[in-house]
């Protein structure tokens, strides 16, 4: 089945409050809520894109297969990228703590990425 999975992007983006994001970024909050659980059974394309902008992100990032029990080799279809299995990582928890020479070099080197991704 394939399924809306905005929560990881959302801890990603330190967006701890999605309902109220989404709401504010002028979802409705019947689809605001459907959005942050996942319950999402249709999304139009604009809707899809206007989330995408929103989040700084590509459609395959919010969508995750989860293959039905009958896919008997998941991994043989092209589909099994979209298989979530990475963790994802809230930068705001890792860099908690690190000395300030540390977070200087990170700084640095975000920096020097900001520059490779137009914007």
């Amino acid at each position: 089945m394939l399924k809306l999975n905005a929560k990881p992007i959302f801890a990603a983006r330190s967006i701890d409050k999605p309902n109220a994001f989404l709401r504010n970024n002028g979802f409705t909050a019947n689809t605001a809520s459907d959005v942050v659980t996942g319950k999402v059974k249709v999304l139009n394309l604009k809707r899809l894109e206007e989330l995408c902008l929103m989040l700084n992100c590509c459609p395959h990032d919010l969508l995750e297969w989860v293959p039905d029990a009958n896919v008997s080799e998941p991994k043989k279809f092209e589909l099994n990228a979209l298989i979530k299995e990475q963790k994802v990582v809230v930068l705001s928890e890792e860099l908690r703590g690190l000395p300030l020479s540390k977070l200087n070099e990170i700084h640095r080197f975000i920096e020097e990425k900001k520059k490779e991704v137009p914007i």
